[in-house]
């Protein structure tokens, strides 16, 4: 029986926000993590004939995915695995459960893929619709930590249709970004070349450089591009300092299918004297209606009440959000009233205002 309901609801809730699934994932992966704990979490989108044509990965490597992208062919016939046939004609879970083919554990996919990594235990599930498969999912803990159990198993199977919807409804790109995601540093020396870069940093760039990770992928943004770019940033700042101009620290907005990142640089000095380096905070965007939603579901309210207040943040009308949600207009009433007394205000306006502070 399933425990985790209110786990649940708010991943459902993210999964019919109605955005790009590309967009939205890493949030449905947070909210995954709530219901079945891992580690980390890969997904693949697929095509109808199970041929990979994208993926997201949490706590990115870039060795193992520069391994995986040349030699992934490798690595299942190694593991004794067929990626098409569990996406065409596999269960909903469980069809990569360890232990692989013998012998696996000492080739070089596995120490490429897992053994460096740390890895040691993996629950799949398989998203389909009534015209086949959409992807497949890849939970994974490390060594040491217990195995996936039945239960496990099982929540992961909940969640499915929920993840299927994000993936196969007709979506839409988000009404705006704000900046209020993950952020990471780097820091350049004062030619332009780069002297540190944090993990975060390195794992939002990589999706800031490349919007498909699919095997074969090449960065869409190369390189050289980047620091071009960058350099001209912290041209915009050694002009502001000859000129002694007032300046924000110039930014740089990088859109892709991931979203929208942004690469804001900042003049580093040493005691006296003009910029030495410069700090670059490199930020992942987040969509509106994320942060609404985040924001929402820290509110004590029932799951319904969320889905109500969620929705008059984002000023549906209040026949709209009662058809949406399947429910009469006097139940709708009774929710936004209760809503209100929870969070001690008397209006929609107030709700807004306080759903935004």
């Amino acid at each position: 029986m399933f425990k985790k309901t209110g786990e649940m609801a708010r991943l459902r809730q993210t999964c019919c926000l109605g955005l790009t699934s590309s967009i939205v994932m890493p949030q449905i992966l947070a909210d995954l993590h709530q219901v079945v704990m891992s580690d980390r979490i890969h997904f693949a989108w697929t095509d109808r004939l199970g041929n990979v044509v994208n993926g997201y990965f949490e706590k990115p490597d870039a060795r193992a995915l520069d391994y995986f992208k040349h030699h992934h062919l490798r690595f299942f016939d190694d593991a004794g695995l067929s990626f098409r046939q569990a996406l065409l004609f596999g269960k909903s879970t469980g069809n990569f459960r360890w232990p692989f083919k013998p012998g696996f554990e000492s080739t070089e996919s596995h120490e490429r893929l897992f053994g460096s990594l740390g890895l040691e235990h993996s629950l799949d599930g398989v998203l389909r619709d009534r015209y086949g498969p959409l992807g497949l999912i890849f939970l994974l803990r490390r060594k040491g930590d217990a195995d996936f159990s039945a239960e496990d198993e099982a929540n992961l199977a909940q969640t499915l249709p929920y993840i299927a919807h994000a993936i196969s409804h007709e979506a839409k790109t988000p009404e705006s970004f704000i900046e209020a995601g993950d952020a990471g540093l780097m820091v350049f020396d004062f030619e332009g070349q780069l002297k540190y870069q944090s993990a975060h940093a390195r794992d939002l760039c990589l999706y800031a450089l490349a919007d498909n990770m699919a095997p074969g992928w090449e960065a869409t943004i190369g390189i050289h591009d980047m620091q071009h770019a960058l350099c001209s940033l912290f041209d915009r700042i050694r002009r502001a300092f000859d000129e002694n101009l007032p300046a924000d620290p110039p930014a740089w907005i990088i859109a892709n299918k991931w979203g929208e990142f942004q690469l804001r640089a900042y003049a580093l000095h040493e005691s006296t004297g003009k910029p030495s380096s410069y700090g670059v905070i490199v930020k992942k965007k987040l969509p509106i209606e994320v942060w609404l939603l985040q924001k929402i579901k820290e509110m004590p309210l029932s799951n319904k009440q969320r889905e109500v207040c969620f929705l008059l943040a984002r000023g549906v009308e209040t026949c709209e959000i009662a058809k949406q949600l399947g429910i009469g207009q006097t139940t709708l009433k009774e929710h936004i009233q209760t809503v209100y007394r929870k969070l001690g205000i008397h209006k929609r306006e107030e709700l807004l205002r306080l759903v935004l502070s």
